[in-house]
């Protein structure tokens, strides 16, 4: 990783370290119990509203428009699609958000398959209610990112997650002796600080042209619209297997929509990092190759990122399965968070690890389509197999149980990526393909290798652990840690994975250069 991405991924840990943080102090105060299912139940109309109005991906629509007018040297035609754009679906979010607060509980049993007990429901509703607004700020951010990425400043945007991180621990800390209000208002706060306050001095740095104009009719509009259509009708990968926690949590007593929620936040820890980081880092110098004509270099770029994505993702992947016992001990394993929680989410997490190979690769390969406009492509194939996904998990549920949902979960990520990659080759060509997608396939072979030893040596491994105190535990799980990732990228090297020799010579001569 390079300039942004680097800038990207350094943040993106710092915010997840903070998530994790957060998720500590939760474990520490509520543990896995109904309070804590209520407040992560309380996110699912936030969430929904949220994917309705594509909040998440109105920076992906706006770069390229915005970039195109740039490029034409017509900044004061880029500046008007600015404003008129975030004026008309401003107005639209608040038309969403008003009834959305009013009717949160009916909205709430709207989306559960399983009705919540009545102390999980109304104290979901009053939680829900608290976070809501915070996406304005979302929205508003979201568009106020775009323009600083546009301008190839990373480092302001970067720095949402850490704020709204901080927010939400020093509303939790605040307010541990008086239940997860605090928690709760932490939410918008962060919000409104993070995304909107300091997104909007980091534009106004480079020139901010802002003016009262609602023009719906605007060609722009109507092809921002147009664009956006697909994403609101869609469901992203993301917010799916989400939807699906607090939809199907229910299912399994009290302790379920909490303890999976835990066990999806560090496996997504992951996927931020490594995912997430890079598909940002890369997305305008896609919109920009698009607009220039370079589609050949853009097939490249693309079969590239995601080659040297896996080279260090796999490794990262097997540690963690050797420490998820490791892991989760050491960050929750207190207050009320108790052993037997930590045996359940240790468990859902190793089921939950393959899930990141299909999500960091969709962070890439979704907005590569995004990037030449092809919105319907993606949402369709994701919104399809989810749609789809969702009657397998009621039977799987009756074998595995609660480890269902991250299986299902898992299989269904993959099985978008299988196919989007199909569609993408079929539509560019399989230019620059052949050295990159045989790269990928020796680094998963690498991670089934390494994945047979581990699972002989889980069940001895495992016990050791759990009778190590604490210090000792930490100074065992960052050896072995070290180990078995540095283990699993020697055997990329040696299956002969260009990429991954390429990133252990980069380390290993900068660390003779120091």
């Amino acid at each position: 990783m390079r300039g942004p991405a680097l800038i990207i991924a350094l943040s993106i840990l710092v915010s997840r370290v903070l998530g994790v943080f957060r998720e500590m102090l939760l474990a520490r105060v509520a543990g896995i119990n109904a309070e804590k299912n209520a407040l992560d139940l309380a996110f699912m109309i936030p969430d929904i509203l949220n994917s309705l109005v594509a909040t998440g991906f109105l920076s992906i629509i706006f770069i390229p428009i915005f970039t195109g007018y740039l490029v034409k040297n017509q900044e004061d035609r880029a500046w008007k699609f600015f404003a008129n754009i975030i004026n008309t679906l401003g107005v639209l979010m608040l038309v969403l958000i008003v009834p959305a607060w009013i009717y949160m509980r009916e909205a709430i049993l709207l989306f559960t398959t399983a009705r919540p007990s009545p102390e999980v429901l109304e104290l979901s509703v009053h939680y829900g209610r608290i976070i809501l607004p915070g996406q304005l700020a979302f929205f508003a951010g979201s568009f106020l990112v775009a323009v600083q990425y546009t301008r190839k400043q990373f480092l302001i945007p970067s720095l949402t997650g850490v704020i709204y991180n901080v927010a939400i621990i020093a509303g939790g800390w605040i307010g541990r002796k008086h239940g997860l209000d605090g928690f709760a208002w932490g939410v918008p706060i962060g919000a409104f600080v993070g995304f909107f306050a300091l997104q909007l001095w980091g534009v106004m740095r480079g020139g901010l042209r802002w003016r009262p104009v609602f023009e719906v009719k605007d060609p722009d509009v109507r092809h921002y619209l147009k664009l956006m259509l697909p994403l609101m009708l869609g469901v992203g990968a993301m917010f799916a297997l989400e939807f699906v926690i607090k939809s199907f949590g229910s299912e399994f007593g009290t302790h379920g929509i909490s303890a999976l929620n835990y066990a999806y936040r560090l496996m997504y820890t992951l996927v931020a990092v490594f995912g997430f980081s890079v598909g940002v880092a890369s997305y305008p110098d896609m919109a920009r190759m698009v607009k220039e004509g370079r589609l050949s270099d853009l097939n490249e770029r693309v079969a590239g990122t995601v080659d040297r994505m896996f080279a260090i993702l796999i490794p990262a992947i097997a540690a963690l399965w050797l420490l998820a016992f490791a892991a989760t001990r050491i960050l929750f394993e207190r207050g009320a968070f108790g052993r037997e929680a930590t045996e359940l989410v240790s468990e859902l997490l190793r089921w939950y690890l393959p899930a990141s190979i299909g999500l960091c690769t969709q962070a890439v390969l979704v907005r590569s389509f995004y990037a030449q406009e092809r919105m319907w492509t993606p949402t369709l194939i994701n919104t399809g197999i989810f749609l789809a996904s969702l009657a397998v998990y009621g039977p799987v549920a009756h074998v595995l149980g609660i480890k269902s949902v991250p299986l299902v979960g898992a299989c269904t990520s993959i099985i978008q990526v299988l196919t989007m990659g199909y569609i993408w080759q079929r539509l560019n060509g399989r230019a620059g393909l052949r050295k990159h997608t045989g790269n990928v396939l020796k680094s998963l072979l690498a991670l089934a290798l390494m994945g047979g030893a581990l699972t002989w040596l889980g069940p001895i491994w495992d016990p050791i652990l759990r009778e190590l105190r604490l210090i000792s535990l930490v100074f065992t799980a960052c050896v072995s840690g070290v180990l078995v990732f540095a283990l699993t990228l020697g055997i990329e090297i040696l299956l002969g994975n260009q990429s991954a020799r390429a990133l252990f010579s980069e380390r290993l001569s900068r660390l003779k250069r120091k």
